[in-house]
């Protein structure tokens, strides 16, 4: 119910007169020079149909192999059977596609750069889009929007489980869900399958620092903070065999 009391602030802010509806105006005046029909206006060139689509990708081979891999090394992109990812706001994409201050609290899961599953890759070029163009029946791809602070059902979430204003510290629980939801998820071989996971966190320990300088101190980020990312790096590659890991 967050994005609730943000969105009644947000509409009696607006009603509020700060200087004789000065404030009002001004804001009125601004989001006017974002929004997309002005855009379109100012930068013609730049604005795209809305039949638009992103050229076909093709590749010389496309094929998976014709046995399950046994080393990461010999991995071919349709091999990939299931898709996850792990991290903080730049994950969940919150705010990604928002065209009003209202859109901020929106989490655009699926144009997530590595996991988004959005339509096509002819419609949005993220990583699980490019990997479906070899395996259509790629596990995991984010298919939908949530909202930030509202639990999510995978069925929103895809396996992006990336947690919006988490922080290193997290990590490992981020870690141990994933484990535990791969586990227990019907549609995968948990040994067998091979997976791919990206892993993007950190902008909130830099963040935090200002917050907290004495607790944050470089050597408690650097020792700390390091220990808890790799030791979330050595849970999941010693319960899960058969991993990619982007860091």
């Amino acid at each position: 119910m967050e994005w609730l009391f943000i969105a009644l602030a947000t509409c009696l802010l607006s009603l509020c007169p700060v200087k004789g509806d000065e404030w009002r105006l001004e804001y009125e005046e601004g989001l006017s020079h974002y929004s997309e029909e002005a855009l379109k206006k100012e930068f013609p060139e730049k604005t795209r149909p809305i039949s638009f689509k992103h050229p076909p990708f093709m590749c010389p081979d496309m094929s998976p192999s014709s046995s399950v891999p046994t080393s990461v090394e010999l991995v071919k992109a349709a091999d990939i059977k299931v898709i996850a990812a792990l991290g903080d706001s730049l994950t969940t994409a919150i705010g990604a596609n928002a065209t009003t201050v209202l859109g901020i609290p929106i989490e655009f899961r699926h144009v997530s750069w590595s996991i988004g599953g959005y339509g096509t890759f002819q419609d949005v070029i993220t990583l699980a889009n490019i990997i479906r163009l070899f395996n259509p029946h790629l596990v995991g791809p984010a298919p939908t929007k949530t909202v930030h602070g509202t639990p999510a059902p995978l069925c929103e979430t895809g396996f992006n489980l990336a947690v919006t204003g988490h922080n290193t510290f997290n990590l490992p629980e981020q870690v141990r869900h994933l484990i535990d939801t791969l586990k227990t998820y019907e549609d995968i071989d948990f040994d067998e399958d091979w997976k791919l996971l990206t892993i993007l966190i950190g902008m909130n320990d830099i963040c935090d620092y200002c917050k907290d300088k004495a607790l944050l101190t470089k050597l408690f980020l650097w020792q700390t903070s390091d220990r808890r990312f790799f030791y979330s790096i050595d849970t999941f590659c010693s319960q899960c065999q058969s991993r990619e890991i982007n860091i």
